[in-house]
């Protein structure tokens, strides 16, 4: 019989490993080998799902600073009464809808008039503690860059709050300043070489309201509206009514919009009926928007030249628009460095045939009531996602300035998508272009009061 016992030793004999047992070894490895590693994918993978979901939001939460609940997906909560506001819902529960207008319109003086829709409204439920809003809203200046809409948005503001908006024409105490445009900087003088006539006197509109303001006493709050006539650079409207010099956007703010924050910081001037002077010239958060007086512009060329005023913007005309948002912006951010620049994207008004050029134009006479569009509702939406591009370029997109070729995208330009916020409102408009103050005046005034927060905090 066969046997394992060596015959002296009685020991058991050396037993050579065959090429089954081998195999076997293997694959024991091989199985151990695989299970650690798809352990560790596992764990990898939750680990890092907790880590990167909304990782916008999460790196600002790391950071210490808020969540923005308006550059994220949701819906307009409308007012629960007629004396209610409208807010903007977002849906992830993690990030906080910001209540700080009703925080405000709880904290203000309930004595005031009770015809104002403030003083009317059931306070919300908040933790927001009386001297956070004194840290961000005390003596602070918010500046709206624009058109009759900024206006609207002012308007709408101290409506809320239950004060009344202010008009700064020549007559007011800050109005001079908006008046003292260099020649150089009035047509047909910027125009020389062009086949103007350069002697040709120059004109001014004198009972134009070159500014807007709400004052909230209460808070030595001032939020004030100035104009430009968008990304205009040929001096396109000079033969309006209204026009007021200069039409650039880089000279309106060398020219107009310097003055006018100087003369609101300074103590030259001052009585009850005005504001306290500012402590600073520089405003604390600014919002941008070019949008209603370039469709005008496009229309009005196409009317001209016999095209369709309500066709699709060529590349041409985007990309143009582009390059000149960027020159503005960075000029923006050039004049004040340490201000939060936000900005707005254009909302849809109604489309109806009363909006026309002319209407925007303030042409009423009957000669000028024609059926020319100011807009179209997928031009409005072109310039949007133009302007969402340039805020948020991708791949080898690269927008370099128009004037200034060596001009790019400024960094930190923040984003309110009010129109898009907003899209389908229309029916709440007050004219055929201003939205009303129920949902988009109520939530601009939410987002910025929510901005100028984020501004004053550094985040």
């Amino acid at each position: 019989m066969p046997s394992n016992q060596r015959p002296l030793t009685g020991k058991t004999k050396y037993k050579k490993v065959g090429a089954d047992s081998r195999v076997d070894l293997y694959g024991k490895v091989l199985f151990v080998f695989s299970l650690g590693f798809f352990l560790a994918s596992v764990l990898f993978s939750l680990g890092s799902r907790s880590v990167t979901s909304n990782t916008s939001y999460s790196t600002a939460t790391r950071k210490g600073s808020r969540c923005d609940p308006f550059e994220q997906p949701g819906f307009v909560q409308p007012p629960r009464s007629a004396q209610d506001i409208a807010t903007w819902r977002n849906f992830d529960p993690s990030c906080q809808p910001s209540s700080l207008l009703s925080t405000l319109l709880t904290k203000l003086d309930p004595s005031r008039d009770a015809s104002q829709p403030s003083n009317k409204r059931k306070p919300h439920s908040t933790t927001l503690a009386e001297n956070e809003l004194y840290s961000f809203l005390s003596n602070r200046t918010v500046l709206l860059i624009g058109d009759l809409v900024d206006r609207t948005l002012v308007k709408h503001f101290c409506t809320i709050v239950g004060h009344k908006a202010q008009a700064v024409d020549r007559n007011h105490p800050w109005g001079e300043a908006l008046y003292n445009v260099p020649t150089k900087h009035i047509f047909p003088n910027t125009q020389s070489g062009t086949g103007y006539d350069g002697n040709a006197k120059p004109k001014i509109a004198e009972s134009v309201a070159l500014a807007h303001y709400c004052y909230l006493p209460e808070y030595d709050f001032l939020i004030t509206s100035v104009y430009s006539y968008g990304a205009d650079t040929s001096d396109f409207w000079h033969l309006q009514e209204s026009y007021h010099p200069p039409s650039l956007y880089e000279h309106r703010i060398s020219d107009l919009y310097f003055p006018y924050l100087k003369s609101l910081a300074s103590k030259a001037s001052t009585s009850p009926a005005l504001p306290k002077p500012r402590q600073s010239v520089t405003p604390d958060l600014i919002f941008f928007n070019s949008g209603f007086w370039d469709l005008a512009r496009w229309s009005q060329q196409d009317i001209t030249n016999g095209n369709s005023a309500i066709s699709d913007l060529t590349e041409e005309r985007l990309l143009w628009w582009r390059s000149r948002m960027v020159d503005m912006l960075s000029a923006t951010r050039k004049a004040w460095p340490a201000s939060r620049i936000v900005w707005r994207d254009t909302h849809y008004p109604v489309a109806s045939e009363a909006s026309t050029v002319e209407w925007f134009l303030g042409q009423n006479d009957a000669q000028s009531r024609k059926n020319h569009p100011l807009f179209h509702t997928s031009r409005i939406a072109q310039i949007n996602n133009a302007r969402q591009a340039t805020l948020s370029p991708h791949g080898d997109d690269v927008v370099k300035g128009k004037l200034s070729r060596s001009a790019r995208m400024p960094k930190g330009v923040a984003s309110a998508p009010i129109g898009s916020m907003t899209l389908g409102q229309d029916h709440h408009s007050i004219d055929p272009l201003n939205p009303g103050l129920n949902p988009t005046g109520a939530i601009f005034s939410e987002m910025m009061l929510w901005q100028l927060r984020a501004a004053v905090e550094g985040s």
